[in-house]
C-alpha cells in the first residue's frame, strides 16, 4: 500500500481510504489470455504491423504485464494498480490520438480512472503516467 506522501497531493492525484484487505495479494490462479487489449492494424495485416498493447495478469493481484507494440517493435513493462478495496478491473481506451490508448482501471465506484498513456511519435514507443493514486489507511 503507498502511503499519503507530498507527491500525491499533486493535481489529478485520487486518493481512497482503508483499502480492503480480504483481497489476496496473490491470485490463486493466473489468466494467461489478456485481461484487456487495445490493437490498431498499420498498414500490412500479414506483416502483423500494428500499434497497441496487451494486458496479462501476474502471480500479484494488483500488477499486470504489458505487452506493447509499435509497428515492428515489441515492449514490456508492467502495471500496478492501487488497493482501493475492490478486484482490479483493467481498461483501455482510445487516446486522443490515432496511435494513443489510455491504461487504466475501475475505482471503487467503478469509475473509469485514466492511469497510463501509450502513443507512438517519431517511431518510438512512449508510456506516459497521466495520474497518481495512493491508498491511506487510518489506525484508530
Amino acid at each position: 500500500m503507498a502511503a499519503c506522501t507530498q507527491q500525491n497531493k499533486k493535481a489529478g492525484a485520487h486518493m481512497a481510504s482503508g483499502a480492503d484487505d480480504s483481497i489476496p495479494a496473490i491470485r490463486k490462479t493466473v489468466n494467461k489470455k489478456p485481461v484487456a487489449s487495445y490493437f490498431i492494424p498499420m498498414g500490412d495485416t500479414r506483416l502483423d504491423r500494428k500499434f497497441g498493447v496487451a494486458i496479462y495478469e501476474t502471480a500479484e493481484t494488483f500488477k499486470y504485464l504489458l505487452a506493447m507494440q509499435y509497428d515492428a517493435m515489441l515492449q514490456d513493462d508492467t502495471l500496478t494498480i492501487p488497493n482501493f478495496g475492490v478486484w482490479p478491473v483493467v481498461q483501455i481506451r482510445q487516446g486522443p490520438d490515432r496511435l494513443s490508448c489510455i491504461i487504466g482501471f475501475l475505482d471503487e465506484e467503478k469509475n473509469f480512472r485514466e492511469y497510463k498513456l501509450l502513443s507512438a511519435k517519431n517511431n518510438e514507443l512512449k508510456l506516459t503516467r497521466l495520474k497518481s493514486y495512493g491508498v491511506e489507511t487510518y489506525i484508530k
